[in-house]
């Protein structure tokens, strides 16, 4: 009894750790199956770029990034894909739809009126290829 209730305390520490991780733009929500999957870490030279390289990618990949307060972003998505669909869609802090990107609509601007914190998610259809999302104040 006493081993159940341990293990249980520490999966409950598991999830918040990573809710905390997440929310702070470090931990990845997948919901994706695909033969092959690589995302580049944000780090560094890195730090406003999402870029992954996939094949035969399903599903989606949820993130959080943060942004700083009263300015405005320009948010730049490019991908080339053999075969399916990719797109990104960014969600505001009331998880309203602010900007769905793809390849007909590859460009956006947001502007921020105090330190926000967007959800970011990239969807797969059956797809091949790679793909980029760059943001940058302007």
């Amino acid at each position: 009894m006493r081993e159940a209730l341990l293990v249980i305390v520490m999966v409950i520490l598991g999830v918040c750790l990573f809710y905390i991780l997440y929310l702070n733009g470090f931990g990845v929500v997948n919901t994706k199956s695909a033969l092959f999957y690589m995302s580049s870490p944000r780090w560094g030279k890195r730090r406003n770029c999402i870029e992954e390289k996939f094949s035969s990618c399903n599903g989606s990949i949820k993130r959080v990034i943060r942004l700083s307060q009263s300015k405005r972003y320009q948010f730049v998505f490019s991908s080339s894909t053999t075969k399916g669909s990719v797109s990104i869609e960014i969600y505001g802090v009331k998880k309203n739809l602010i900007a769905k990107l793809n390849n007909e609509q590859p460009c956006a601007f947001i502007s921020t009126e105090k330190r926000t914190k967007l959800r970011v998610v990239t969807k797969f259809i059956k797809a091949d290829g790679e793909c980029k999302l760059i943001w940058k104040e302007v």
